[in-house]
């Protein structure tokens, strides 16, 4: 599925979780491959749900009754990004600007056993993609998700890969397992713009003060700057920088690692009751 509007161009598998092959956007008249295929990754643009990030041991309870996930965390004892990943999503809607698919879910896997429906909208806008996800249970009791997005935005090649810039949050510490300690501390290394190229992360932040929006910036060396953009309900970023330096995943999330556990920036949605949630992207 593709979309080409104002010089700019989205691909989307449909067969993996409806997410992102390759977004190419425009600014001043000079386009930017930001996301393309990437060998040897996973998760590549994955919408992630029920929950993003990792599950300890990949269990969590419910009203008393414990569900198990299948552990894939790669050698840890969790389970890691949810469901959605390689789902079929059907399309909904296309027009000139904007595609919506959906994907319904019967409850049909033990390990998750509460039906929703997932519609996403993808809209170009100049210089910029916006996504919109709704997410509607179509059980008869209350579902506890967590929502997150895992893009992969390519760097620049050569010597200088860009800058990155992430202010106002705190680091979640974690154990061994990266699972959260309970603690918590202010982070400042990205207060102002580092070179990506000393950088080695792959860590969890929490956006202190409430704010309509927050946002990641990557400015790139020829001082395009990237604005990774989430709404209220995404309070947290998790930030990875592979080894090969190809790209760094800023990664919205509406809760924290763990959540389905920890509860912190756990939603429980009500039977027929939907949650809506906003992210995306502007280059300038």
């Amino acid at each position: 599925m593709e979309l080409r509007h104002h010089d700019q161009y989205l691909s989307i598998d449909p067969l993996m979780g409806g997410a992102i092959r390759e977004l190419t956007l425009s600014a001043s008249g000079n386009g930017r491959t930001l996301i393309s295929p990437q060998e040897g990754y996973h998760y590549q643009s994955s919408l992630l749900f029920p929950f993003p990030n990792r599950l300890a041991a990949g269990r969590f309870e419910v009203e008393g009754k414990t569900y198990q996930f299948p552990l894939n965390d790669f050698g840890r004892p969790n389970a890691l990004h949810g469901m959605l990943h390689n789902r079929k999503f059907e399309l909904q809607s296309q027009d000139e600007d904007q595609i919506v698919l959906v994907n319904a879910y019967d409850g049909e896997l033990t390990h998750f056993p509460f039906p929703f429906k997932i519609e996403i909208k993808y809209k170009l806008e100049p210089g910029g993609l916006s996504v919109t996800a709704e997410i509607l249970n179509t059980g008869s009791s209350s579902m506890p998700c967590v929502f997150g997005w895992h893009p992969y935005f390519n760097l620049s090649e050569g010597d200088e890969l860009g800058e990155l810039q992430l202010s106002g949050v705190d680091l979640i510490e974690v154990d061994e397992n990266m699972i959260p300690s309970g603690k918590r501390t202010p982070f400042k290394t990205l207060e102002e713009p580092a070179d990506v190229s000393e950088l080695s992360l792959d860590s969890c932040f929490l956006f202190v003060e409430s704010a309509d929006r927050y946002s990641t910036q990557l400015v790139y060396p020829d001082k395009t700057v990237l604005n990774v953009w989430q709404d209220e309900n995404h309070p947290y970023v998790q930030i990875y920088t592979p080894d090969d330096k190809r790209t760094i995943a800023i990664e919205p999330m509406t809760g924290n690692i763990d959540a389905l556990n920890n509860k912190e920036g756990l939603s429980l949605i009500e039977p027929k009751q939907s949650l809506v949630l906003n992210f995306g992207l502007t280059l300038s």
